[in-house]
């Protein structure tokens, strides 16, 4: 029994010491997070991050940060790199390079604002009326539950105590039941549960029922990326990042294509189940202009932790002009260019489109194979297939992949590629064709 109680007491003991550690970490990791140009939130992101994405230390332009920082990465600042010979040197760097170089753009353009936590268990918040609620009702329950947990241990450790067996007395006989202790310690408990399901209750309606004039915007989940599809008149662009303006309702339409995910967006205390073969819906405004993190948060595969993006929140007027310059872009063709300038424009919008329809997840441009197959030094190559065939990497085959993948999938990979049909056109193919080929 006494060996039990020490034992409780220590645990608890531990815990309280850990938890006050680990609390004051985030602020000194804020405090030295380092002055680069290329990448600022690679070291300045939250903890919950830096799980989700490994590899933005070892690219090599973070590589000078991550030397500084002695606790992030010792082995980058012992490595004798001077020692390799320039040859292999080159060799081991260009993949690093190729890695680091997607989604360089991406970020320099829309960097995260959400560096500073609200506190050690809440992200910065971006929409204080949806946020505020879900906030209180979290801190609510957790002193209660910390409250709950001290006064009982407290009182298990003095009754412990108190009726210990003892030599020369004898055990108290069982009394009779006590009506007013039991009504007490059952109204109490109904009264607090009534009050947590009323603030929930309220919560949840207002997070369920969006306002009439709220923006709509298309959102497609699939293995592994989300598409946001814009309207603009009658006609739509797509893009892998959430774009909306500050200070007015956005109402999310989302649907999967494949298996069950979770859009989670926690700078806004919101998440949805994205659910195949019908739609799920959510709504938001945004009251703090800035670029925040988008999570899947149900797993869906290999590659779950790399189904990210983020939501920018643009200023009084600047969605609109935004929206504006993109689909400006999406009227490129470049097969009204000759020469030169059309090849430039087919490389161009060649890498957007991997960028931007998720290609990227799955398709290397170093060498290394992942879900699929890399696409460096891929052109011309004769490939074998699992259905016992074999071809070679030309415009029929890419443009086959891209429409119905199942036909032809390559050896030693699963058939898990999603298809494009009606969400590529014809140029974009040729682009995406060109572009592989100056790869």
């Amino acid at each position: 029994m006494f060996r039990n109680l020490i034992t409780v007491l220590v645990f608890t003991a531990a815990t309280l010491v850990a938890t006050s550690v680990t609390t004051a970490q985030p602020a000194t990791g804020t405090e030295e997070a380092p002055p680069t140009a290329v990448a600022p939130t690679a070291a300045a992101q939250p903890v919950a991050d830096s799980a989700a994405a490994p590899t933005a230390a070892a690219e090599p332009t973070a590589a000078p940060t991550a030397a500084a920082e002695p606790t992030a990465a010792p082995t980058a600042a012992a490595e004798p790199t001077a020692a390799k010979p320039a040859g292999e040197a080159d060799k081991a760097e260009a993949p690093k390079d190729a890695k680091a170089a997607e989604g360089e753009a991406v970020e320099e353009a829309y960097p995260f604002t959400d560096v500073t936590p609200d506190s050690y268990w809440m992200p910065a918040k971006a929409a204080d009326g949806t946020a505020n609620n879900v906030d209180w009702m979290f801190y609510a329950i957790l002193g209660l539950s910390v409250f709950c947990f001290f006064a009982i241990t407290v009182a298990v450790l003095y009754l412990t105590w108190r009726y210990r067996h003892r030599e020369g007395h004898r055990a108290e006989p069982s009394t009779a039941h006590d009506n007013v202790l039991e009504v007490v310690w059952t109204i109490i408990p109904s009264i607090i549960c009534v009050f947590i399901f009323i603030g929930g209750w309220k919560g949840y309606l207002n997070m369920s029922t969006a306002p009439g004039d709220a923006l709509e915007i298309q959102t497609l989940g699939q293995k592994w990326n989300w598409t946001f599809t814009y309207s603009k008149g009658l006609e739509t662009i797509q893009r892998p990042e959430l774009h909306v303006p500050v200070n007015r309702p956005v109402k999310l339409n989302m649907r999967s294509e494949d298996v069950l995910h979770s859009f989670y967006l926690p700078s806004f205390r919101i998440k949805q189940d994205v659910i195949p073969n019908r739609y799920s819906y959510l709504w938001f405004e945004a009251e703090t202009p800035g670029v925040y993190r988008v999570y899947c948060a149900e797993y869906c595969g290999d590659a779950h932790s790399d189904m990210k993006t983020k939501v920018v929140v643009h200023e009084r007027g600047g969605y609109e002009k935004w929206l504006n310059e993109e689909y400006e872009k999406d009227q490129v063709d470049c097969r009204e260019f000759e020469g030169q300038e059309r090849e430039d424009c087919y490389i161009s919008q060649g890498q957007k489109i991997y960028e931007s329809k998720g290609c990227k997840q799955c398709h290397s441009l170093d060498g290394s194979a992942g879900t699929g197959p890399t696409f460096q030094g891929m052109w011309g190559q004769s490939r074998s297939f699992t259905n016992g065939t074999s071809g070679s990497v030309d415009e029929n085959y890419v443009r086959e992949s891209v429409l119905d993948p199942m036909a032809k999938v390559r050896a030693g990979f699963s058939p898990v590629m999603p298809t494009f049909k009606g969400k590529l056109k014809d140029k974009d193919i040729d682009a995406l064709n060109n572009w592989m080929k100056a790869l």
